[in-house]
């Protein structure tokens, strides 16, 4: 099983810990992994370098190691939250909201995935961030898969509507958590109204998604 989908029980991190963790998901996340120097790391989290080097093993370890120790528990309430709702609709609704408060609640998290996705390629982590996208990715596929199988959902093959479905998402996810007050941005209003318009779209004038000033204003 990839690091990245582990769900066994995890010993418990101690203060030092988080704060390296802590330490370096700011810095990757401001700076991107390769202009992130390990000395960078040891000074903001005050630690000695064989201290850093007995929670990690490298750099890429401390990277993987701060992905998941954000990721994994958002997947599996993801899961459980989609394992409990009916209906593709309200399936997709959890999707998005859960994403939505997830980039709210850090959203160094989305800055640190869209700098890694979206910036100069780093070949020792491109095996470890694919296994990472897939995993969510993997859990909007079965969503369409799903509906799609079931007669809910027409017009489309489901991988390509899983897709379709998450560039609306984290394109809203990447933009809107990096500009101020991120949690009156990324709203349950906004969640919903990109589900109607995923669903029915927006021509029609059934459904409207909400206003968003200063949208493209990033910080």
């Amino acid at each position: 099983m990839s690091p990245a989908t582990d769900t066994g029980t995890k010993p418990s991190r101690n203060e030092t810990e988080e704060r390296l963790l802590d330490a370096a998901l700011t810095l990757f996340a401001s700076k991107g992994f390769a202009a992130t120097s390990v000395r960078e790391i040891i000074e903001m989290t005050g630690v000695t370098r064989p201290v850093l080097y007995y929670y990690c093993d490298s750099k890429q370890d401390l990277f993987e190691r701060v992905v998941r120790w954000k990721h994994d528990e958002a997947y599996q309430e993801l899961e459980a939250t989609i394992a409990t709702s009916r209906g593709i609709a309200n399936q997709l609704r959890a999707i998005i909201r859960g994403t939505f408060a997830f980039c709210v609640a850090d959203p160094r998290v989305p800055q640190l995935m869209f700098q890694t996705t979206y910036g100069p390629v780093v070949s020792e982590l491109t095996d470890f961030l694919r296994a990472v996208a897939e995993i969510r990715f993997g859990i909007v596929a079965k969503v369409m898969h799903e509906a799609t199988d079931s007669g809910e959902m027409r017009g489309g093959e489901p991988r390509s509507l899983a897709l379709l479905f998450c560039s609306i998402m984290d394109y809203h996810a990447n933009t809107l958590s990096r500009l101020a007050d991120p949690k009156h941005r990324l709203t349950r209003e906004l969640a919903d109204s990109l589900v109607d318009a995923f669903l029915y779209g927006v021509a029609t004038g059934r459904r409207k998604i909400p206003a968003i000033p200063d949208v493209l204003r990033v910080s």
